[in-house]
């Protein structure tokens, strides 16, 4: 895989399923203490190649723990156009603007 230019940030998402611990490093719209959950995480990144080393020390400070995570891969920006994939839109633009956002299943 290449690399990105220099200064080109991407966003890559990440599947996973963890329990959350209630233990976070910021105050969020958690889920309850306890709780199994599927997630995907948005992760903006430098480098055009999967970070899961990055993405699970991402969902640790969001409180995440027993994590199984998969590989991440890029986001398709133009599939974010598609009105079943618009409620992703702002977590995409999340991971610009914080550097991560993510998005918990019950």
């Amino acid at each position: 895989m290449s690399s990105s230019p220099a200064g080109k940030i991407r966003v890559y998402v990440y599947g996973a399923e963890a329990t959350y611990s209630g233990v976070c490093d910021f105050a969020w719209d958690a889920p309850a203490v306890g709780g199994r959950h599927k997630l995907m995480l948005f992760l903006a990144q430098s480098e055009d190649v999967p970070r899961e080393e990055d993405a699970a020390s991402e969902l640790a400070k969001f409180g995440f723990v027993d994590l199984r995570l998969w590989a991440g891969r890029p986001v398709d920006v133009e599939a974010l156009n598609d009105p079943q994939m618009h409620a992703f839109r702002k977590h995409y633009e999340g991971a610009f603007e914080e550097g991560c956002s993510v998005v918990w299943y019950p």
